[in-house]
């Protein structure tokens, strides 16, 4: 792993910046309150108030869904949603509010409960979410968002609606331009998930880095990040035979960078060829020697048909 960081590192040519800053109570108290608002919208199926607090260009990355780009097609997303969920319980906990200048990152917890309109089971779902304020005219106003359970969901397909397919990198390309830092970062990733390299694929964290997988609960701290990849590139036999990682959208602030990404890899196992495919949201964090470090991590998946 050293060797590819220090070849990496090499080609990589940037400045640290400013220490972020701290949140103070009232910035907390007031995207609690704004949360408080979000919820209650949903729960009472007012998707006008709740469809307010977005910013036009937002990006939505529930799990299973396919990236939600703009506030249109977020609206059209929880407006079906809400039309299949009648809410009796939605909790939400705020556990971390980390500053990147103007942007805030709330990273927390929650737990859902709801009858669906169909058949009128019961459904509970529990997870970690990520709001991605941003200030705007004295107040503040979500420009990202991404959230994932802690375990497997039974009929996913409850919880997703019609979208576009997940653009290539290529795609992407053709419409902006993305720091070579984050791209070679990216192709690093690349050749760890295709050798199901787990020491690779854990040197990318802060020793005190965390992230939250597929259908699990978060993983903080190298001592449990390592184990845990390990375990996972273990799993059954499984020969990758292609992988993208690539960056949708980013933001430099300071120590720290601000991720959109996606994946998309394809797979065979012992029942045959597969695909999976998703996005999520980094925060990484700049090292003394200039490198960048995952700091905190979110990855969603897409349902397949």
């Amino acid at each position: 792993m050293k060797n590819y960081l220090n070849i990496l590192f090499l080609l990589i040519l940037s400045c640290s910046g400013n220490k972020g800053k701290v949140i103070s109570s009232d910035v907390e108290e007031t995207l609690q309150h704004l949360t408080k608002n979000l919820d209650e919208a949903e729960v009472n199926d007012d998707l006008d108030a709740f469809i307010q607090y977005y910013d036009e260009n937002a990006l939505s990355m529930p799990e299973y869904q396919s990236t939600l780009e703009g506030r249109n097609e977020i609206q059209s997303y929880y407006s079906e949603i809400f039309k299949r969920q009648n809410i009796k319980e939605y909790q939400r906990h705020a556990h971390e509010f980390l500053r990147l200048d103007k942007t805030i990152v709330v990273i927390g917890t929650f737990k859902k409960e709801f009858t669906d309109s169909k058949n009128d089971s019961t459904v509970t779902l529990m997870g970690q979410y990520w709001n991605v304020w941003a200030e705007k005219d004295d107040t503040f106003i979500l420009k990202g968002e991404a959230y994932g359970y802690f375990h497997p969901v039974e009929h996913p397909e409850a919880l997703v609606i019609p979208g576009s397919d997940q653009p290539d990198e290529a795609d992407i390309l053709l419409k902006k331009e993305i720091p070579f830092e984050l791209k070679a970062y990216n192709a690093l990733m690349e050749k760890g998930v295709r050798k199901r390299d787990p020491i690779v694929r854990s040197g990318f964290f802060t020793e005190d880095g965390s992230f939250k997988p597929f259908a699990d609960t978060t993983v903080t701290g190298m001592d449990k990040i390592k184990p845990y990849l390990i375990a996972y590139s273990s799993r059954g036999t499984v020969t990758i035979n292609s992988v993208m990682c690539y960056t949708l959208d980013f933001e430099y602030s300071g120590e720290y960078v601000l991720e959109y990404d996606m994946f998309k890899v394809k797979w065979t196992n012992a029942n045959g060829p597969g695909r999976t495919e998703g996005k999520g949201i980094r925060i990484w964090k700049r090292q003394a020697d200039h490198s960048l470090r995952l700091y905190r991590e979110i990855g969603t998946h897409n349902h397949l048909k």
